[in-house]
């Protein structure tokens, strides 16, 4: 069985059709297949049916982690493509694992902060240093205007227009979105443009807005360190990633009333579908005051 197997990876190879991480996940899964038909007794894959697969398949669930409804469509994946490999060439006679339905994925919501936690995460910051005050503008303008980590690394001078309160973002696949900014962080940044960032600068010249502490223009891995120890100076419960920001930027949005196709502009989703998460995130939280508010009622 398992030369047969050697021979199916074999030809993934020669065909480019697979890459090195997936002939390795492929030889991982259905060997684990073939070492649970040595345990039944089954010495051939002709022998395997409908009672052999549904079989491994339980075995799969069974145990102190249950396998995830990802790892368990790969697997399927794996065994349909290698029973399609056995088929073309003559080595079965039926393919089980060909109408084994693909379990769905799961969604996973975006984590988001609530606005007294984006509030902790602000007031923990001491503005008594240029650092200090870099980062406090840093963090509240990726929330306030939802931006990526590589767009606020990758902010320039030239992207700020004070007058109109707008940022003009460059984003994934470069397409431009002009987002708007409230006052008070346009007051902020104009400030720390201003007095901060020519101290920073330590007078090197280039147009991008945050810098770090040798003048230069700040990483994405900078932005994310900044948020690691703003975070932890808070005492925020969770790890605080970039894109969590621009989660809690779309989520608070929907819930003060804004349309979705306006969240979708001001995020720069090319597709609709992709903003309708956070719909989901949204109808969470009525449940949640709803059901809080009768629990109360109740008492």
């Amino acid at each position: 069985m398992n030369e047969l197997l050697d021979d199916f990876l074999r030809q993934l190879k020669l065909t480019h059709s697979g890459s090195m991480a997936t002939q390795q996940a492929y030889r991982h899964d259905i060997s684990q297949f073939i070492d649970y038909c040595a345990k039944e007794g089954v010495l051939s894959f002709q022998d395997v049916d409908t009672y052999v697969m549904r079989g491994y398949i339980a075995s799969l669930k069974i145990g102190k982690k249950p396998i995830s409804n990802r790892s368990l469509a790969r697997k399927f994946a794996a065994l349909r493509s290698f029973y399609k490999y056995l088929l073309l060439h003559d080595h079965v006679s039926i393919n089980p694992f060909a109408s084994l339905k693909t379990p769905k994925k799961a969604n996973h919501l975006p984590a988001f902060l609530m606005i007294s936690e984006i509030q902790d995460l602000l007031n923990a910051i001491d503005k008594h240093s240029e650092a200090g005050k870099r980062d406090r503008v840093l963090i509240e303008l990726m929330y306030a205007c939802g931006l990526r980590v590589s767009e606020t690394s990758g902010l320039t001078i030239h992207q700020i227009d004070f007058a109109n309160r707008l940022l003009r973002i460059t984003g994934k696949g470069r397409k431009e979105r002009l987002v708007p900014f409230y006052p008070s962080i346009g007051k902020q940044l104009h400030h720390y443009l201003e007095f901060v960032r020519p101290i920073l600068m330590k007078q090197k010249k280039h147009a991008f807005v945050f810098v770090n502490l040798r003048g230069d223009a700040i990483t994405e891995r900078g932005v994310q360190d900044i948020l690691n120890r703003r975070a932890e100076s808070a005492g925020l419960k969770q790890t605080l990633h970039p894109h969590m920001l621009r989660h809690s930027f779309a989520t608070h949005l929907l819930d003060n009333g804004a349309d979705l196709r306006t969240v979708q502009e001001l995020l720069g989703h090319q597709n609709l579908s992709t903003t309708q998460i956070y719909t989901h995130i949204s109808v969470d939280r009525l449940k949640q005051v709803y059901s809080e508010a009768f629990e109360e009622a109740e008492e």
